[in-house]
């Protein structure tokens, strides 16, 4: 086998099992997402599984950040730094996690509401969790990004919601963000965006809000992102493995 095969069946490999780990995180994680529990609590929970399961923390590998998880509240869209603050009924929390395991990272994404979501909450939700299976089953070997980023564009917009525009999906691997970037809008005519790439993978994400496009910083911590207007924000994230005739979910 050549030295690139033996490289991309060794990152496949680990990448795999990044995944697996975080499957077993996240069963016994989750349970733990509820009202009175601090998202400081739920941070040094997930670290410890992290461990306990053989993996390692893949945020803290991100210079300044020290944290496993990021745990966001409501206008908190994404990057929420866990601390004191005790989740509420009717709370939307974004948990953002990662995986390092044999030199690679896998990131993901989901949202939680503490209680039972009324319709309007419900729906934004759903827009998020079907517009990621979309643009997970389209990643694929030499399709352009540019039809994934026109994909989470139309369907989050067409639905009456905003996509944050400066927030975007990334590569992973060696690296927690690698490039090409995979914005949530198109700006270019797609033929002349980045394809995905054999052996690659993607943290292929959907960000967005109830009615804001724009984010700024907030909580004086250096990394907690908000929307502008204080809308609600909500985020869904997958890593996805390219090979020449499928795509691996890794985190799934």
């Amino acid at each position: 086998m050549p030295t690139s095969s033996l490289a991309y069946a060794s990152k496949k490999k680990a990448m795999v099992k990044a995944g697996a780990i975080l499957k077993k995180v996240l069963q016994e994680l989750k349970p733990h997402i509820k009202v009175g529990v601090t998202t400081l609590e739920l941070d040094k929970l997930a670290q410890k599984l992290i461990k306990q399961k053989g993996g390692q923390i893949s945020f803290n590998k991100v210079p300044g950040y020290r944290w496993a998880t990021c745990l966001s509240v409501n206008e908190i869209v994404v990057h929420g730094v866990p601390n004191n603050y005790a989740l509420k009924q009717n709370d939307l929390l974004k948990l953002d996690i990662g995986v390092y395991f044999n030199g690679y990272h896998i990131d993901y994404g989901d949202s939680f509401y503490l209680g039972v979501p009324p319709l309007k909450i419900k729906r934004f939700m759903q827009a998020g969790q079907e517009t990621l299976a979309e643009i997970v089953s389209l990643a694929k070997a030499g399709v352009h990004i540019g039809l994934i980023s026109r994909t989470i564009q139309q369907r989050i917009e067409s639905q009456g919601y905003q996509v944050i525009r400066n927030l975007t999906g990334h590569a992973v691997g060696k690296e927690l963000h690698e490039d090409p970037l995979v914005p949530q809008f198109v700006d270019r005519p797609i033929e002349k965006t980045p394809c995905f790439e054999v052996g690659k993978a993607y943290a292929l994400e959907v960000i967005y809000s109830l009615s804001d496009s724009e984010e700024v910083r907030a909580n004086n911590d250096g990394w907690s992102l908000k929307t502008k207007n204080n809308s609600l924000g909500c985020c869904f994230e997958s890593t996805v493995f390219i090979e020449k005739h499928k795509t691996t979910i890794i985190t799934n």
